[in-house]
């Protein structure tokens, strides 16, 4: 028997993509690869081209390349074939999508070799798109050493496809066949708890291809239901038990890595929707059981956990209440003894805050002082700032407002106090036009300082304002704040160009950065046509689309992310766009503390769809301050009133959509199938999608062979265009000739004028095709759609422009009558868009830019 210095086992399931790269990076590394490298291919019953390109690296290397193939059991039964089969010193698995660096095998050979003591040496995990270490372990791999986690605990170890194993240990281990997150935490560190000496080699790398967004780590937990609680109970408590043999208490590196593992499933935010209250409760009870064994000391300081889940682990641990200590300490320790400001703006000598404060006491009062006078201020309602974790609320959250009318040759100092007569620290929320790097916010008659957490609001004048610039300028250099490699040349460029631009009106529109095809493209196709003396318009997209050019034709273009985006942005009047998000519309929104407080722009939300839903926790005033919310229905604006948006009247307008003005019936027959997305699915891995009823639903109706024969008899084209999420898995879907996917995925409105009958579940995109007096079909299978449907105005039953199914048969028999009918909307239905729409005069463009047109500018 041969004896190998690696053993490298493979586990693949649907890996065609990068299943030759990730062999190749073991065949090719420094260390001679036929005289000391094994690798066991495993193909865990894939189902596309994986099992041919196992099957030719086999052939072409039978000395060093042993191939399994067995049916669909998951990763931990194909580890547990791969280590019977091993015959290495050490052992490493890894997935069929990733790959190693070049030299890693050498470099960890090497380390294994000079330090006999080590049983696991741990390689850095990097990502495809960047060079990037997970934040928590950056600091962990920057020099090559072995450790003694009981004496260097912050650098835990929480995930095996990093490290290296001597193939000894793992004779006896036996992995579950869906090995999970915790499985795979208790693995490691139950060998770690027997010899706490860890490797870290840091030349070398593991490339995790799926990404941070799409992290391995969490799509270990595929299925939260089998997972949580009973994983707590059982894989995490076993770490406890195991140190408790072995030292009589549990090492802080392991109550580290139980608290890593607690975060990343409480940052999991599907947990709530995949789990029932009572599984939510019986994962909160063992967690409660699980941190009994962790220190207070050791959530405090836990490395890349946020603020608010330490202060959540806290409260359960304590049994819903707090550590009994002084609470002064409490709110210091976690950032609860501070105000943060959401809006700062002075408009008209009149300044007005919208702030926020976090308490663990649901009666916080928060004062206003200025020049040590109290003042009034309002308390807000924003319901979905209170903080909750696994339904359990934590934190209060106290959001307040107030205005206070300036005099230009006054000077005023402004602090908040708590109502315990303590002086509270001010920092700034990410949209608020202040923050703590730049250390003031400028108008065209105030200048605001913060100092020593206080606001100190007095006369504009320019020599002051560049001293203060200039400062700012040096403390981005001294302390070198992120990002401040790009701010200070933008803002000397800014100081540069503020004489000659500061009176220029410059209105950006945009719709999405890479597509102009939305309620922004139309207006701007409307507004460039119009006589607005000193008004430049820009319709900003990226470069490198096809609708740059497009736009180039209609009107001046800048390039999203642009230079001139960037500088033009800082004096920019309007922004105006169908997305409001800040990382959209602030070309600098990833360095944003370092431009806020020079900002002037008013933001125009024109909608990308109608709303129906409760929103409020993301479309809120405090998060986007819009300054016009443009709706097209009567139910829509009322409803924008209902729920805890809070914006002032005159910022709802209700005028139309721009792109209806637009809005053809050149009817062809083409049938389209447009549902939206579910949430749940979000950053799941292929195996969850395709396991879904979501994919499971649509996969079953673009084939159904009734529904394919109808249409073919009665020429009509399908057109299959789901959510843009869906894209990034529609290999997924099988394709036939009759219904087919639209992967170019072309003009919405040229869908909309050609199609005839549009199938949807709950996409606003049915608004826009019933505009045209087109039916709509409502497949609504199942209740997994992310929205409250009973918070939702809009009844698709009574209100709806066409029937609403619940199985596929009714479904397809209604296509089919309407199809005989030449896809005609019915009456009633019809007299459902009369009743819905209160603008069908195509001037819907007019009126948005007079109404916009009479907006002042904030400075």
């Amino acid at each position: 028997m041969r004896n190998f210095k690696f053993s490298i086992i493979i586990t693949a399931y649907n890996a065609e993509l990068g299943i030759a790269k990730c062999i190749k990076s073991i065949i090719n590394q420094t260390l001679n690869f036929k005289e000391n490298t094994e690798i066991i291919l495993i193909n865990d019953g894939s189902t596309d081209n994986t099992d041919s390109t196992c099957r030719y690296f086999a052939k072409h290397y039978p000395n060093n390349i042993i191939y399994l193939s067995k049916k669909h059991e998951g990763e931990g039964s194909s580890r547990n074939l791969g280590i019977s089969k091993a015959k290495g010193k050490y052992i490493y698995f890894i997935d069929g999508d990733d790959f190693l660096s070049k030299n890693a095998l050498k470099n960890v050979s090497n380390f294994f070799n000079k330090n006999e003591n080590v049983d696991i040496v741990t390689i850095p995990t990097r990502f495809l798109e960047s060079e990037e270490n997970y934040p928590l372990f950056d600091e962990k791999y920057k020099k090559t050493r072995a450790i003694n986690l009981l004496d260097c605990p912050e650098f835990i170890q929480v995930e095996s496809k990093s490290c290296f194993f001597k193939a000894d240990l793992l004779k006896q281990i036996k992995f579950s066949n869906q090995f999970k997150l915790s499985e795979d935490i208790a693995f490691t560190n139950k060998l770690l708890i027997s010899n706490p000496n860890l490797g870290i080699c840091s030349e070398g790398s593991y490339y995790n291809v799926k990404g941070r967004d799409n992290n391995a780590l969490l799509n270990m937990i595929p299925n939260l239901k089998d997972s949580g609680s009973k994983d707590v109970k059982y894989h995490i408590k076993k770490l406890i038990d195991a140190s408790l043999e072995k030292y009589a208490s549990i090492p802080d590196f392991i109550q580290k890595t139980i608290l890593y593992y607690i975060n990343e499933l409480i940052l999991n935010d599907t947990i709530n929707e995949k789990l029932t209250e009572s599984e939510i409760n019986n994962l909160n009870k063992e967690m409660k059981n699980v941190l009994k064994y962790v220190d207070d000391e050791n959530i405090y300081s836990q490395n890349d956990m946020d603020v608010k889940i330490k202060t959540f682990l806290l409260y359960i641990k304590n049994d819903d209440s707090y550590p009994e200590t002084d609470q002064i300490k409490l709110n210091q320790y976690l950032k609860l003894d501070t105000v943060f400001i959401d809006i700062y703006e002075i408009i008209d000598d009149n300044l007005y805050i919208l702030a926020n404060v976090n308490s663990i006491s649901s009666d916080e009062k928060i004062d206003v002082y200025v020049n040590d006078k109290k003042i009034e201020s309002e308390k807000v309602d924003f319901p979905q700032r209170e903080k909750y974790y696994l339904n359990k609320r934590y934190l209060t959250n106290h959001t307040f407002e107030f205005n206070l009318k300036l005099d230009n040759s006054k000077t005023y100092e402004l602090r908040f106090k708590s109502n315990t007569d303590q002086d509270l620290h001010i920092d700034f929320s990410r949209p608020c036009n202040f923050s703590k790097v730049v250390g003031y916010s400028k108008t065209r008659k105030y200048l605001s300082t913060l100092n020593n957490d206080k606001i100190i609001i007095e006369k504009y004048k320019t020599l002051k304002w560049i001293k203060k610039e200039a400062k700012t300028l040096f403390g981005m250099l001294k302390n070198r704040a992120s990002g401040f490699e790009t701010a200070i040349p933008i803002r000397l460029i800014y100081l540069a160009l503020y004489p000659f631009l500061r009176n220029k009106r410059i209105w950006f529109y945009m719709d999405f950065p890479t597509i102009a095809d939305d309620n922004g493209m139309h207006l701007f196709k409307y507004s460039i046509k119009q006589d607005d003396p000193n008004i430049k318009k820009y319709f900003i997209i990226d470069k490198n689309t096809p609708d740059y050019e497009k736009m180039k034709k209609i009107g001046p273009v800048i390039g999203y992310h642009s230079l001139k985006h960037r500088i033009l942005g800082l004096f920019a009047e309007k922004i105006i766009t169908s997305h409001p998000d800040n990382n959209y519309i602030y070309a600098f929104w990833g360095h944003y503390p370092n431009f806020a407080g020079i900002l002037k722009s008013s933001t125009i939300f024109l909608q990308h769809g109608i709303t129906l839903n409760n929103i409020c926790s993301w479309l809120n005033k405090y998060d986007k301050n819009l300054d016009f919310l443009l709706t097209a229905s009567q139910k829509e604006y009322d409803s924008l009133f209902k729920y805890y948006y809070n914006y002032d009247e005159e910022i709802i307008k209700l005028l139309g959509f721009p792109r209806f003005d637009n809005l053809k019936d050149e009817k062809t027959k083409t049938i389209l199938l447009m549902p939206s997305w579910r949430r749940y699915l979000n950053n799941e891995n292929k195996y969850t999608i395709s396991s879904s009823s979501y994919f499971k639903t649509y996969n079953s109706l673009i084939n159904n062979e009734k529904l394919i024969q109808k249409a073919k008899e009665y020429g009509y084209e399908i057109i299959f265009r789901p959510h843009p999420h869906v894209y990034k898995y529609i290999g997924l879907f099988d394709e036939n000739e009759t219904i087919k996917i639209d992967h170019e995925r072309g003009s919405y409105q040229d869908l909309f004028k050609k199609g005839a009958l549009m199938i949807t579940d709950y996409s606003s995109v049915a608004f826009d095709f019933a505009y045209l007096k087109k039916p709509v079909l409502y497949y609504q299978y199942g209740e997994d759609y992310h929205f409250n449907l009973e918070e939702s105005y809009f009844d698709y039953e009574k209100m709806g422009f066409g029937e609403v199914c619940h199985n596929e048969d009714e479904l397809v028999d209604l296509i089919e009558e309407y199809m005989k009918n030449n896809c005609e909307m019915k009456e009633k239905h019809k007299q459902n868009v009369d009743d819905y729409f209160i603008f069908t005069d195509k001037n819907n463009c007019r009126r948005v830019h007079e109404a916009i047109s009479k907006i002042p500018p904030r400075d």
